[in-house]
């Protein structure tokens, strides 16, 4: 019984240490104190820590048509944990991108510009930053969305709004 215990003692003492392992496994630490808010109207990015401006970046959000527009509203970098990743390929559209991470339970991306099945940066595509473009994700240039993964930390909050933001 007393080796039942310590041994169920020691699983909990585990399964807690690897959960908060996971939890700051981000890249630069749990997000509370960071926010992204992405501006439809100016087409840019601003990456925030502690109400202090950290970065800003041109980006393209989705197409305004009804179908691809980047929805509005408040949301979690990658709420989940699961949605992060170094690239993809989408055989429905035909490109992939590097650097991806999610929000919207990962139907949303944070991306690159888009790439060719062989990984290489299609150009018609990199020249639309600045402009709505996308399928409703927010693309970035490579440097930038290199930058967003490595350094935005999964539970940032993330405001997308359409008017420009507040400076």
């Amino acid at each position: 019984m007393k080796k039942h215990i310590a041994f169920t003692l020691m699983a909990m003492a585990l399964a807690a240490s690897l959960f908060a392992a996971d939890i700051f496994a981000s890249p630069a630490g749990y997000g509370p104190d960071w926010k992204v808010v992405v501006s439809i109207d100016e087409q840019k990015t601003y990456v925030y820590k502690k109400d202090a401006l950290v970065r800003q970046m041109v980006c393209s959000t989705g197409l305004i048509d009804g179908d691809n527009d980047t929805p509005l509203g408040d949301y979690i970098i990658n709420e989940s944990g699961q949605k992060r990743g170094t690239s993809f390929f989408s055989k429905r559209f035909n490109v992939g991108a590097r650097w991806w991470v999610g929000f919207i339970g990962g139907v949303y991306l944070f991306h690159s510009v888009p790439i060719d099945s062989a990984g290489n940066v299609i150009p018609a595509e990199e020249a639309k930053l600045g402009k709505p473009a996308s399928h409703g994700c927010v693309r970035l240039s490579m440097e930038d969305a290199k930058w967003f993964f490595d350094t935005v930390p999964d539970g940032a909050k993330l405001h997308i709004q359409k008017e420009a933001a507040a400076k």
